[in-house]
């Protein structure tokens, strides 16, 4: 009955699995994927290796691989110099071009079963039927717009639904080769860009146009490899760039995906499954999946550190999905292709997302929501989930989900469909009230005018105001409409002392974490949860304090009249206007969507400037300088302050190190005695 037992689960696993050399192995890898804050964090495994398609005999360098709709497989053996063909079981069923080829790098199958070769050595592509018959060859063009001196070492190939031919060329900076199915020459199609710095910016702006087109002439980088999804639309990848590295071409052959989407610049090849979900794969062996919209999914694979474990790989050179979503990778130095099965957790995400991609949010709600009880930190089910809960009108819920995911339009959108409502139950009873305090404040008005009602009120508030440090700290408000003559009451008359300026400081403080942590999430670019006080009082007072303390120094040196103590209380009341209106604009910023993001900009940049505007005349009237001799002494502090600033840091490091010698030192000295 045992050894009945174990024929059956024999049988089973080849009947599952005949072409594999190796079952099923854990992943010696960790998947990664994106948090809403945009961090990498671990994930469930999404792919597991499954095992190899051929034995090592069987290929000795294989170059690039394709998976037609049918599923038959293709590799591209630069050693054998042919294209071995493989059915769904990957059984090898047809050997193509031996005898024909050079160095054959790349391979595509069209829709009509036609096999294309890119030729590195023979400098050409060749189109075979699918019985492996050798029907046209297309060599370098002909026609005036490639140019005579342009290189043709085709590399990679693929090919549209009309026929067109785009071939990845050897140093071809002008972007992929376009042909013709009958090989004319149609032109260049998805150049890349070259990268733009601060000192070629420099450069250009002092150079003559002489200049530039013989010193300062940079071409772009080439292309390296290129896929196609099932609507036509081209990919490339592109090494040796940080910008672009990925790029998916509309027609007119312009990238739609962010020029940032990945930060890796040795990336090998790329494919698109049925879904348009890219996988892409760097010279580590590193697998990173984007779906059609560039959002990242995972990260997953890796270099082998010479234990020879499935899912590693020594040199990748190419990379396929097939329609059921298992991927198929070559390793040229290894002579392998290693095949990777998607997890029931990855077939949650890419169901949630072929729906998503359709619009379909609400169908696609249960998907996520069985993606986030796996991982609660997985940031693009929180944006699915808050759209699922927006198509409802679930927008109290969607809110929750888009704060979740940073999604700020999509908080927006239900923000302002949550304060539409909410306008709408009590707009009625605001305008009421409103009115009715308005009657009130006049009716009021009219009987203290008759009868004084208010009289004794207002000689309290006036035996208030004659406080010294009451009126010292109201003196702020009249910056607001006579700031020059207010700095020369505050500095001879003496109408704010150290202690109302030391409180003002204070609350400068406290205004500023009520602002940065209580910011609406719209336009608040403040996410963590973890709040360092230390750092935060060093953002505003390390500033203030290199700036009265440098600004001193210089105007004492340049005749200035200020003394430190009318700096130091100068400075913060000329921050008068920060002081008074950030907190109410913090309170509107609770209140705005994003379509008013306006307001809040605005608002914040009046702040800014005027206090910069009162902020210098404080220094010309506190050193009774002339204009051009403020300017001079402001740009004077602010070089002053960079120097002090690098020179504090100097000693910060230099005392760091001090304390870490003195520290080993006697760990030494008490582990020896």
């Amino acid at each position: 009955m045992r050894q009945i037992f174990k024929v059956i689960i024999c049988a089973s696993i080849f009947v599952l699995f005949p072409f594999l050399t190796v079952a099923l192995a854990s992943a010696p890898y960790t998947t990664l994927t994106v948090s809403p804050s945009g961090d990498l964090i671990e994930t469930q495994t999404a792919y597991e290796p499954l095992g190899r398609l051929f034995t090592g005999a069987d290929i000795v360098n294989p170059e690039d691989i394709f998976i037609d709709d049918k599923g038959s497989i293709y590799v591209v053996d630069s050693g054998k110099k042919k294209v071995l063909v493989a059915n769904s079981k990957g059984d090898i069923v047809a050997e193509i071009g031996a005898g024909i080829f050079g160095v054959p790098k790349g391979v595509f199958v069209d829709e009509q079963g036609d096999i294309y070769v890119a030729d590195y050595e023979k400098e050409k592509v060749f189109r075979f039927s699918n019985k492996g018959e050798l029907k046209q060859e297309y060599g370098k063009p002909d026609s005036p717009l490639f140019g005579s001196k342009s290189p043709y070492k085709p590399q990679k190939v693929a090919v549209d639904r009309r026929g067109n031919i785009y071939v990845i060329g050897e140093g071809s900076t002008n972007g992929m080769m376009q042909l013709s199915r009958e090989g004319e020459f149609l032109g260049y199609y998805g150049v890349n860009r070259t990268e733009v710095s601060l000192s070629s910016v420099l450069r250009n702006l002092i150079a003559s146009e002489k200049q530039k087109a013989s010193l300062f002439m940079k071409t772009p980088p080439a292309p390296d490899n290129l896929g196609i999804d099932e609507e036509g639309l081209i990919y490339s990848v592109t090494q040796g760039t940080k910008t672009e590295v990925i790029k998916k071409l509309n027609v007119a052959g312009q990238n739609m995906l962010h020029p940032y989407i990945l930060d890796d610049a040795a990336l090998v090849d790329i494919t698109v499954d049925a879904n348009g979900n890219m996988f892409v794969m760097n010279a580590s062996g590193k697998i990173f999946e984007f779906d059609s919209y560039g959002n990242f999914l995972f990260i997953f694979g890796g270099k082998d550190d010479g234990t020879n474990r499935l899912g590693l790989f020594k040199q990748p050179s190419g990379i396929a999905v097939d329609q059921s979503g298992r991927i198929y990778v070559s390793d040229k130095e290894t002579g392998m292709i290693q095949v990777f099965e998607p997890t029931a957790f990855a077939n949650l995400v890419h169901e949630g997302i072929a729906l998503y991609k359709d619009g379909l949010y609400v169908q696609s709600q249960k998907y996520w929501e069985s993606v986030l009880s796996l991982n609660s930190s997985f940031g693009l089910a929180h944006t699915a989930m808050g759209k699922a809960y927006y198509k409802q009108q679930q927008y109290d819920e969607a809110l929750a989900e888009y704060r979740l995911a940073e999604d700020v339009w999509g908080y927006s959108d239900s923000f302002w469909e949550v304060r539409h409502a909410w306008m709408q139950k009590h707009l009625e009873k605001i305008l009421v009230i409103g009115f009715v305090l308005i009657a009130l404040y006049y009716v009021a008005r009219f009987l203290d005018k008759k009868k004084n009602i208010f009289g004794g009120y207002r000689r309290v508030w006036g035996n208030v105001k004659k406080r010294k440090l009451i009126s010292e700290l109201l003196f702020l408000f009249r910056f607001f409409k006579h700031p020059i003559d207010s700095f020369y009451d505050l500095q001879r008359m003496g109408k704010a002392s150290v202690l109302s300026a030391t409180i003002l400081y204070a609350f400068l403080f406290v205004a500023y974490l009520i602002h940065r942590f209580q910011t609406g999430f719209i336009f608040s670019s403040y996410r963590s949860d973890e709040t360092n006080v230390l750092f935060e009082f060093a953002i505003i007072f390390v500033p203030l304090l290199a700036f009265i303390i440098v600004n001193y120094l210089v105007s004492t040196i340049n005749d200035g009249e200020g003394r430190f103590k009318d700096i130091y209380i100068g400075t913060i009341y000329s921050l008068a206007p920060y002081l008074v209106f950030i907190l109410p604009i913090t309170l509107l910023s609770n209140m705005l969507s994003g379509n008013e993001y306006f307001v809040y900009l605005f608002s914040m940049r009046i702040i800014y400037a005027w206090c910069l505007v009162i902020l210098f005349i404080m220094v010309k009237e506190i050193h009774n300088y002339s204009i051009s001799e403020t300017i001079r002494n402001i740009l004077v502090t602010i070089f002053g302050m960079a120097i002090l600033l690098l020179v504090v840091f100097v000693i910060f490091v230099l005392l760091d190190q001090v304390y870490d010698f003195v520290y080993s030192v006697v760990k030494e000295a008490l582990l020896r005695v």
